[in-house]
């Protein structure tokens, strides 16, 4: 979380990949940092012993699509 604030206090694109659990915890740690508008990726948490290799990966090929499209959203002036 603080390496993506301080990236985001530099002009750096930067995403927080946060389980669902923690969403809440995430957004307010944002907020008391000053984060206007931080990019945080709320995902399912994983559970590898109850599903196929083939079903994890998908999963982190969604995640990994969703990070990439929140990384090339247009970016307000003025940064986060």
């Amino acid at each position: 979380m603080r390496d993506a604030f301080a990236a985001w206090k530099q002009g750096l694109p930067a995403v927080v990949l946060v389980h669902e659990p923690f969403a809440t915890l995430a957004r307010a740690q944002c907020q008391a940092l000053g984060a206007r508008d931080p990019m945080i990726l709320v995902y399912k948490q994983d559970a590898p012993a109850l599903e196929s290799d083939e079903q994890s990966a998908e999963k982190a090929q969604r995640v990994a699509e969703e990070v990439l499209g929140l990384l090339n959203r247009p970016q307000e002036p003025g940064g986060r």
